[in-house]
């Protein structure tokens, strides 16, 4: 997985995904649950708030970074989240769970090998009742120039982003993000981020799945729990251990 070393500290201004209620549908007060490419923790510490204990599995230092500066403002929550600097396809926590959570991870998943690895290790972590829960961004996977994608402002500073994507050979795509902050008007700081993200399709998703273990249980196309229609952007995976299915 490729991470976001730079930009870590402004990650959160600019993730508006309305994902964690939809998320936290799947975990249930009392379980211990796994999020993998946990990043800032905002789906954990969610959960966290309802009783929901969290193993984050999450490779960038400086994610984790973040994540831990949230729990040391939130003592309440520190024994609910357990932090676990691995990357998806190489922990090992030597226990089982009953739902495992991956928002915005599997598209950082850069080959088919990588993806098979990461699935695989996640099913020797499930329970035999367990269930995956994933999103894939399918759209947006051209080359685009560099533009404005957000501005928000906090008090006298004003955070803006821009985002612009590279196809490069193969099947991945470079996205290059800018984060400029002013204050005052001023320009105070300006970070620049490349990460490289996988370009794949339903039907790839579906044979991996398969090849890993997996049955797909159901698929939406948003956080509303829309059924996914074929062309949609946003595919999100409900999926079980083949077992399961038999």
């Amino acid at each position: 997985m490729s991470g976001y070393e730079a930009s870590a500290h402004l990650y959160d201004l600019f993730d508006q995904k309305e994902n964690v209620g939809f998320f936290s549908h799947y975990a249930t007060p009392g379980e211990v649950v796994l999020d993998v490419g946990a990043g800032t923790g905002r789906i954990a510490l969610f959960l966290a708030e309802r009783d929901v204990r969290v193993v984050c599995v999450e490779p960038s230092p400086a994610m984790r970074e973040q994540l831990r500066t949230k729990l040391a403002e939130r003592p309440e929550l520190n024994d609910k989240v357990h932090v676990v600097a691995q990357d998806a396809a190489s922990f090992d926590l030597n226990r089982t769970f009953p739902l495992a959570i991956l928002s915005g991870t599997y598209d950082h998943f850069l080959d088919r090998q990588e993806r098979l690895a990461s699935l695989r290790n996640i099913a020797c972590h499930l329970q035999p009742a367990g269930i995956l829960v994933f999103d894939v961004f399918l759209g947006l996977m051209e080359s685009s120039p560099l533009s404005r994608a957000g501005e928000i402002q906090r008090g006298n500073r004003t955070y803006r982003r821009f985002v612009g994507r590279q196809l490069l050979p193969g099947r991945n795509i470079e996205v290059k993000l800018v984060f400029e902050v002013y204050e005052g008007g001023e320009l105070a700081e300006q970070v620049e981020q490349r990460s490289v993200a996988a370009v794949t399709d339903r039907v790839q998703v579906h044979q991996v799945l398969a090849e890993a273990g997996f049955s797909v249980r159901r698929e939406f196309s948003d956080y509303a729990f829309t059924p996914y229609r074929e062309g949609d952007e946003l595919l999100i995976v409900e999926a079980v251990p083949s077992t399961q299915s038999k």
